[in-house]
């Protein structure tokens, strides 16, 4: 029971960790939007949470010689899914930040309420047990 809850408030932190850099990123595309020679940033969310969804946990070593394998960080599937900084100078859309914004603030606000969710239903649980 609670390593299933474990890993869907690991997932949800992650998720939201990653909704607030995103959103961090396209205020700052907002802010920059005049800014001659600024390029628009982005964080391809759906293509890391599938990669940290995927990834299955390194290998144990049962021998000293045996090549060591580290955990992933939250850097590491930062550090592969960055955007490519190709394309014109300043290619900011404002109509177009606002509207990523918008949705990265709406999938925000539903993770945090499934969350909720998810907690209302633990507490009956847990509740309902003790009856």
């Amino acid at each position: 029971m609670w390593g299933a809850f474990q890993k869907l408030l690991d997932t949800v932190r992650l998720s939201l960790h990653f909704r607030g850099l995103r959103h961090q990123m396209l205020s700052s595309n907002l802010a920059n939007v005049d800014t001659p020679g600024y390029r628009r940033k982005d964080l391809p969310f759906e293509k890391i949470m599938q990669s940290y969804l995927t990834f299955k946990s390194p290998l144990k070593t049962t021998h000293q010689r045996h090549f060591s394998q580290r955990e992933r960080t939250i850097e590491d599937f930062l550090r592969t899914s960055q955007p490519s900084t190709l394309g014109t100078p300043n290619n900011v859309s404002l109509e177009e930040e606002m509207v990523n914004l918008t949705e990265n603030q709406l999938l925000y606000e539903s993770t945090l309420q499934a969350l909720s969710k998810e907690i209302e239903r633990l507490k009956e649980i847990i509740t309902e047990g003790g009856r």
